[in-house]
């Protein structure tokens, strides 16, 4: 079956097209030309950025020409995460979209339905002659995902709506009010390497210097956003590399070669792997330590990391270099016991994270450790808080922080008259009223409120699951549902 062959079969043909383009973070040139072009073909007023952003203007239609203008705004950039196995060049290549009628996925790769199928929506809606809508001011922002980069460098200078529909959530049924602000930071712990003599290793007992490598690798793990999957508590492949390598050495003299984990600092990290050299005297004793752990954690994470896997395996590395003790302990140490997860719990919204954090990736560099984080927070004072601890915890390593992409809270609006109508419209399709809350993850609108002060805004969208992963797939009628109710919020305004 054909993504086209979906309903709504125009919202569905954009998104295949969209898949079409290449457009991960950072590559969004090829897909805001797009945007653009479609524009012109449509003959509506249209301007791109040095950033790829696109705005779009179209007037309102028969017998809304003079309503108060509304903004619709969603991402260009996608997250670009495949399979280990998949050989797609994401820069360059299509996403491989698939549908069984119920789900569409894509196969080895992320969808990008996050935030695809939102810029489907709003070029629906641009395209149409027959929907009923105000006058749009429709804004496709580039570099969401690397700390809503596009949103901080939009001209917001044309535009005069004082309404903004987000289309960048991913659970039918809620509307959000407010969203969690973020800072992405970057912590250095210096190691120092030592001559590999003594410990260099061809994937063999040596006789001569008397050590062995060991790849130690875990994957399958479920990973997750690190925003709204936070509270899931999926396991960190991460911290479970160091648990492992923490353990073992408890048992057995060994040096780290390499080390790495994760992939974006937004992605809580579904696999890492490291190697080692072991003393030749203590290969045995360290693969028996490795298996005692992975006995343990598989006991202890079966429920909600079915898939997860832990190998070990001799391997013919050949290092020149090796961490020297201590710096293979500092390193153990930083990525067991940094913070990471949940912080605190709301106390206002029940259920909802307030302030938590991701250990998103970790490399050995020539010279460092660098671990990297996504702090998020609703309140500001509570970023505030959690980024000092992270910052005292690398100063303990003798390390050095850097932040980057920090960006501002959602503010709850006590007085919203879009929520009113978006509540009344939800009722008006559903039947039911929908769920108002917070999301504990970084939204445009937090940088956009700042940028453009009292407008009232609102966040939706169709239900996703497992974005950021491989296994991210979107459900084909919640897609349906969703266009339905945005339509009669266009109607209602």
């Amino acid at each position: 079956m054909k993504l086209n062959e979906l309903s709504p079969s125009e919202v569905f043909s954009y998104f295949e097209k969209i898949c079409s383009i290449p457009h991960g973070s950072g590559n969004t040139g090829m897909i805001a030309d797009y945007c653009l072009e479609f524009a012109k073909l449509h003959g509506l007023k249209a301007r791109k950025d040095m950033s790829d952003n696109i705005v779009i203007f179209k007037a309102g239609s028969s017998g809304y020409e003079d309503c108060e203008p509304v903004i619709l705004q969603g991402h260009l950039d996608m997250v670009c995460e495949k399979e280990p196995d998949c050989d797609i060049d994401m820069s360059v290549q299509s996403i491989k979209a698939c549908t069984d009628g119920k789900m569409v996925w894509a196969d080895g790769t992320t969808l990008g339905a996050d935030d695809g199928i939102a810029i489907a929506f709003i070029l629906a809606v641009l395209a149409s002659d027959t929907i009923a809508h105000p006058p749009i001011q429709a804004v496709l922002t580039s570099d969401e995902e690397i700390g809503m980069l596009g949103a901080r460098d939009l001209d917001t200078s044309e535009l005069t709506a004082k309404r903004l529909i987000n289309i960048d959530s991913e659970s039918e049924g809620i509307l959000y009010v407010s969203c969690a602000g973020g800072v992405r930071v970057e912590c250095d712990i210096p190691v120092e390497y030592e001559d590999a003599a003594g410990w260099v290793a061809d994937g063999a007992i040596d006789v001569q210097n008397g050590s062995v490598c060991f790849e130690v690798k875990i994957s399958g793990l479920a990973g997750g956003h690190s925003g709204v999957e936070i509270h899931k508590q999926h396991t960190n492949a991460i911290r479970l590399l160091a648990s492992l390598l923490s353990h073992a050495s408890g048992a057995a003299d060994f040096r780290l070669v390499s080390l790495s984990g994760g992939g974006k600092e937004n992605a809580i990290p579904k696999e890492a792997k490291a190697v080692v050299s072991v003393r030749s005297c203590d290969a045995t004793t360290f693969e028996q330590s490795i298996k005692e752990s992975e006995a343990v954690w598989m006991q202890e994470i079966r429920a909600t990391e079915p898939y997860a896997k832990i190998e070990l395996e001799k391997t013919d590395v050949a290092a020149d270099k090796v961490l020297n003790s201590h710096s293979t302990e500092n390193v153990i140490y930083a990525l067991l016991l940094s913070p990471d997860g949940v912080y605190k719990m709301s106390q206002e919204i029940k259920g909802m994270v307030q302030t938590s954090l991701n250990l998103g990736t970790a490399y050995l560099d020539a010279d460092k450790l660098v671990y990297k984080y996504l702090i998020r927070s609703n309140t500001a004072a509570g970023k505030k808080l959690l980024l000092e601890r992270v910052t005292t915890f690398a100063k303990h390593l003798s390390g050095k922080v850097v932040t980057m992409s920090d960006y501002p809270a959602w503010e709850y609006k006590s007085d919203s008259q879009l929520r009113r109508i978006c509540v009344e419209s939800f009722t008006n399709v559903y039947g039911h009223e929908p769920e108002v809350t917070s999301i504990h993850a970084g939204l445009e609108c937090g940088i956009l409120a700042g940028k453009m002060p009292g407008v009232d805004m609102i966040s939706f969208g169709p239900t996703l699951e497992s974005v950021h992963t491989p296994d991210e797939c979107m459900n084909v009628a919640s897609v349906e549902r969703t266009w339905e109710y945005l339509l009669e919020i266009l109607k209602s305004l």
